[in-house]
């Protein structure tokens, strides 16, 4: 029986916020739900989180040549997930070689998918690379042809992800990420998902049965490590209002206290009867956070990323959020290569206006990723969609006036949904209270600054 190694590499410069390596858990459980015995994953992210926090005694390398003491890896894979992630990726596949020169090494995840002939360039030839959904493409590869079936993989027919490390996660305040469907049926320019082949696009959803199983599951091992049960859903859309309401009857009928975040699209909430009355229900059952893509104010912006949505419903449906008790945290995009100094200024009064502004909206850039519509409209900096003199002399000035408030805004906003959680479940609001304080503070002091800035 094959021994299968899988890793998720560091990311190279800015710290992303740390988070369970989802991809190659559902590899893993994936795995090991067709017969594939000896799997074991790795996160460089976690290890060196918890070095920097003092947490542990273990390395990286000295758990994996523990793990390979009986048996050196047959098969080595690595989730790739943006290019920042490609130079760790080179120093673990250069001592892979090294270290186990038999074993066969693959690559994928987003990066993959999204920038394959860059992938192809930047790793090494030997390296397999597999973009989409590759549960089935990398059983084959590890097990042989006839070890799964071809054609599309409903995601129904995933498997339960294989979490070995979710009480450590769990300690350095990190949610359960679940994964409840594949896909999105937006068309947004600035997004790899709609230029990807029809099967990987198509917004496909997965039984709540199955969702719930599994929160179920993770919630019991919780329990046991002293953790409390929040969850995550990383899908680009969970899915309408019905759909939430259906998962909270579902985690009723079982009895499952629980706490979960989730993204959906304005265009699900827009119109919606009794917004504020069923949002406050599913508060009460356990929804804490919902991320919505405003992205702009700006309808002529809206059109150019074929992100349409009604901009005068906006503030209806913020004020159903907030009645309801339910964080809501919006992706805006408030700088671009048709923006103008005076545009980014008549935006940013009207997220204040509309209780939404933040210091990260005001430093938002439209940034190009591989394999977007948006990527071949030409050159970028350094990934950055080129923008006027101005807007750039503009950008650079308050980037540098406001370098003192990132950290304290970054530090708030990162626990901020953790302590959302916690507080829905304990009762206790007291620390939640301080954070939004301290956001709110951040915010003021941002929005006094971007209105004294001069290009």
């Amino acid at each position: 029986m094959p021994r299968v190694l899988l890793i998720r590499p560091l990311c190279e410069g800015e710290e992303p916020e740390l988070a369970e390596p989802l991809g190659i858990e559902r590899l893993a459980g994936y795995l090991l739900a067709h017969g594939v015995e000896d799997v074991a994953l790795f996160d460089r992210r976690l290890y060196q989180r918890e070095k920097r926090l003092g947490l542990t005694g273990h390395t990286f390398w000295g758990d994996v040549r523990e793990w390979c003491a009986v048996g050196a890896p047959d098969v080595v894979g690595l989730s790739i997930m943006t290019a920042a992630d490609v130079p760790d990726a080179l120093r673990i596949i250069s001592r892979a070689r090294s270290l186990w020169p038999r074993a066969r090494l693959e690559a994928g995840g987003l990066y993959v998918t999204t920038a394959p002939d860059e992938a192809a360039r930047r790793l090494p030839s030997v390296v397999t690379l597999m973009g989409g959904e590759g549960e089935e493409a990398f059983l084959r590869f590890v097990m042989g042809p006839s070890a799964a079936a071809s054609g599309d993989l409903s995601p129904d027919d995933w498997a339960m992800a294989y979490r070995p490390f979710v009480d450590r996660y769990a300690a350095l305040g990190c949610a359960v990420n679940m994964q409840t469907s594949r896909g999105c049926p937006g068309r947004c320019t600035f997004c790899a998902t709609p230029q990807l082949p029809e099967h990987l696009r198509q917004w496909r959803p997965r039984s709540l049965r199955l969702v719930v199983d599994e929160m179920e599951h993770e919630a019991a091992r919780l329990e046991v490590a002293g953790q409390l049960p929040v969850f995550n859903f990383v899908d680009d859309d969970f899915g309408p209002l019905e759909r939430i309401e259906a998962l909270v009857d579902e985690l009723e009928n079982r009895q499952l206290r629980a706490a979960f975040a989730l993204e959906m699209r304005l265009a699900s909430l827009i119109g919606q009867p009794r917004l504020t009355q069923r949002l406050r229900r599913l508060h009460e059952a356990g929804l804490a956070r919902v991320f919505v893509g405003v992205e702009s104010l700006n309808p002529q912006t809206l059109r150019q990323w074929r992100k349409p949505y009604d901009v005068t419903a906006l503030p209806e449906v913020l004020g159903a959020f907030s009645e309801a008790g339910v964080s809501v945290r919006p992706g805006y995009i408030l700088w671009h290569k048709d923006q103008t100094v005076e545009g980014a200024r008549d935006e940013v009064e009207k997220l204040w206006r509309l209780g939404i502004y933040s210091h990260r909206a005001a430093l938002s850039r439209l940034i190009v990723f591989p394999g977007c519509a948006l990527a071949e409209e030409g050159p970028t900096i350094e990934g950055y969609q080129r923008m006027a003199e101005e807007a750039e002399s503009f950008y650079q000035h308050f980037l540098d006036a406001s370098a003192g408030l990132a950290n304290e805004w970054v530090a708030a906003a990162m626990i901020e949904p953790r302590v959302a959680a916690e507080a829905l479940l304990t009762g206790d609001d007291t620390q939640l209270i301080e954070v939004t304080n301290a956001l709110a503070a951040v915010n003021a002091r941002s929005h006094e600054l971007f209105g004294q800035v001069t290009p």
